[in-house]
């Protein structure tokens, strides 16, 4: 066979369209892809969005900006901004959600979901995904099984619902208390509380009812020994509080937040099994955490999403000022800003990190 025969053979097989690509590149390519990406590669033609099925996307942050009521241009309450760190300085505002997001409070972010609450329905929660839409209840769900569960608290009752319940159920407690943070651990299926003086509680929610009170973990934050550096960031900033967070692995951490002015420290720890006492960690490694939601993600060689940092959208919620929505790096203790087109094209009421999906 001579040379040019054997080139014609070659181009014979290259497909003439991007849609005729082999299945298995697709996938190779469409596994490397950001969440918006591959949301827009799925998009392009019925191959490709056939070939993308079974692809999971590297999960980014993103950041959700609320409105406020007084600065809503023709009641325009019903829709959100996005920021999406990958697509740089671009932002996004959702379709009308048909939810009034100037009366009502995020309580709190699990993935694609948040929890929220009319102001005048403070008994009626419900879940929302701002990209699809659906509102459903929900505030740890798994994407495989689609087992989920609801804990809150209101005043000294913990208020709960799971796969399988009609109704909430309610449990009086005399250790919980209405702010109170809540993370839920994918590793051991269990809820983690951190209460403000020092202590930390777990509940195990699998059967009908969770033990009152819970169980108390063998250790308390407050009787960690304080060494001169302890003394001296204590004393520097003047506000202080604790979070609770779970890491990929399942390991529970508290993470302090010192604030002073425009400076602030964080600080990771977590309990060291024999001593049983919290111990200061300095890294997280390749896993990037959000304070919003809880636990940590993935972040090596991941573009969009930095490894050894804390996605923090303020102290308290509801949140306003630009200034205290951030991304921290842990390895050289400095700030990265939210880029400053974010917030000038809508005054907004609250502020929070998620992770999305259309699941």
């Amino acid at each position: 066979m001579d040379q040019s025969k054997k080139n014609s053979n070659r181009l014979s097989v290259i497909p003439n369209k991007w849609s005729e690509l082999c299945q298995d590149l697709l996938r190779s390519v469409f596994e490397r892809l950001s969440f918006t990406n591959l949301t827009r590669a799925k998009s392009v033609c019925r191959s490709w969005n056939f070939a993308s099925r079974d692809c999971v996307p590297n999960l980014i942050p993103w950041l959700i900006l609320f409105p406020l009521e007084e600065k809503a241009i023709n009641s325009d309450n019903n829709s959100c901004l996005l920021f999406v760190p990958d697509d740089k300085d671009k932002i996004y505002k959702t379709r009308d959600l048909g939810v009034d997001f100037a009366h009502s409070l995020c309580l709190a972010t699990y993935g694609s979901w948040l929890l929220m609450f009319e102001f005048d329905h403070l008994r009626n929660p419900y879940i929302l995904n701002p990209l699809t839409c659906n509102r459903s209840a929900c505030f740890w769900i798994d994407d495989i099984t689609k087992d989920y569960l609801v804990v809150w608290f209101i005043y000294n009752n913990i208020v709960f619902t799971k796969k399988g319940y009609d109704s909430w159920r309610f449990v009086q407690t005399s250790e919980i208390r209405m702010y109170d943070q809540i993370v839920y651990n994918h590793k051991d299926h269990k809820v983690y509380t951190y209460v403000p003086y020092g202590h930390v509680y777990e509940w195990d929610f699998s059967g009908d009812v969770p033990p009152r009170d819970g169980y108390h973990l063998p250790a308390s934050f407050v009787d960690r020994e304080i060494d001169q550096e302890d003394r001296f960031y204590r004393e520097k900033y003047l506000n202080y509080k604790v979070k609770i967070a779970t890491t990929l692995y399942g390991e529970v951490v508290l993470v302090e937040i010192m604030h002073r002015l425009t400076s602030w420290q964080f600080r990771i720890n977590e309990l060291n099994p024999l001593t049983k006492r919290w111990v200061k960690i300095d890294t997280l490694g390749d896993e990037a955490l959000l304070l919003d939601m809880g636990f940590t993600l993935v972040a090596k060689d991941i573009p969009g999403i930095k490894k050894n940092s804390i996605y923090f959208s303020g102290l308290n919620h509801p949140i306003k000022d630009p200034k205290h929505i951030f991304v921290y790096d842990l390895t050289t203790h400095t700030m990265e800003p939210v880029p400053q087109c974010v917030f000038p094209s809508m005054f907004f009421s609250d502020a929070r990190w998620f992770v999305p999906g259309f699941n």
